[in-house]
């Protein structure tokens, strides 16, 4: 008897996880980051690096990879992407060259755009002219957490 009812509720369980039809049904316990999650990332990161907002037009990761760190056993993921960004009243102006080219203290001279810099990225606001379309060749990384996977801004991603 107690076989038979195992072997319902393995039946039971497998014939809802079919019915949901989603890939989201098939993670029982730790599903991977997504391209959306990626792309929520990029939303929230651009409105704390940019002063005015940004309109993502094109996003496509282009790459995924799973992640241990070897010294501390910690888990990790990788997301590369590509986006189109339009910045219609561009961002930062008080960061605008002057004649010479030279920028406020505070702001960065780089074209180099990017959401979560790293040490050698560029230090600083930067200056998007308005009616700009910045391009972004990026790789979030996300830390294993009880919850789900910590994202670079901060927040906890889950199914």
């Amino acid at each position: 008897m107690r076989g038979a009812t195992i072997r319902v509720l393995v039946v039971t369980a497998a014939a809802t996880l079919f019915a949901a039809g989603s890939a989201q049904a098939y993670c029982l316990f730790r599903c991977d980051p997504t391209e959306d999650h990626a792309r929520q990332i990029l939303e929230n990161l651009l409105k704390q690096r940019f002063d005015k907002p940004g309109k993502i037009v094109e996003f496509k990761q282009t790459m995924s990879e799973r992640l241990e760190m070897h010294a501390t056993g910690e888990k990790g993921y990788e997301i590369f992407f590509n986006a189109r960004v339009e910045f219609p009243e561009g961002a930062n102006l008080e960061c605008k060259p002057d004649a010479a080219g030279a920028v406020p203290e505070g702001c960065s001279p780089s074209k180099h755009y990017v959401t979560a810099p790293r040490s050698s990225d560029p230090k600083g606001k930067q200056y998007i002219a308005p009616g700009s379309t910045v391009l972004f060749d990026e790789e979030y990384r996300f830390y294993e957490d009880p919850k789900g996977w910590k994202g670079p801004d901060g927040n906890v991603y889950s199914q």
